[in-house]
């Protein structure tokens, strides 16, 4: 069905991607190793459309969070907080970036 894909967040694909979005101490610190499905919760991420991810220090907590645009006609951009420590993310619920209280979208294009 068109526009209802979806893409589980790969680490082997993903890693290249967020190796480049890292601050350089960071991105030392990561050790992708062999291809394995991204969790939040205990669950495969799992994201509809052409995804986009990166890390980015979102809560100022010092952990870079999962920052992951989502490919549909919405383009909204979803969060997952770092809970875990520089050497072992981890990632729980996700929520929209927003801003006064809207979620952020971008159109879709051609």
């Amino acid at each position: 069905m068109h526009g209802s894909r979806r893409n589980p967040l790969v680490a082997g694909a993903l890693g290249l991607t967020l190796a480049l979005g890292l601050a350089s101490p960071v991105a030392g610190q990561l050790d992708l190793g062999p291809e394995e499905l991204v969790q939040a919760g205990g669950v495969d991420i799992d994201v509809p459309g052409y995804s986009i991810p990166s890390f980015a220090h979102w809560n100022e907590d010092g952990l870079p969070d999962l920052i992951v645009g989502e490919g549909t006609t919405t383009g909204r951009v979803r969060v997952y907080l770092n809970v875990g420590t520089l050497p072992d993310p981890q990632f729980n619920a996700w929520f929209y970036a927003q801003s006064n209280g809207s979620d952020l979208t971008v159109p879709g294009s051609g």
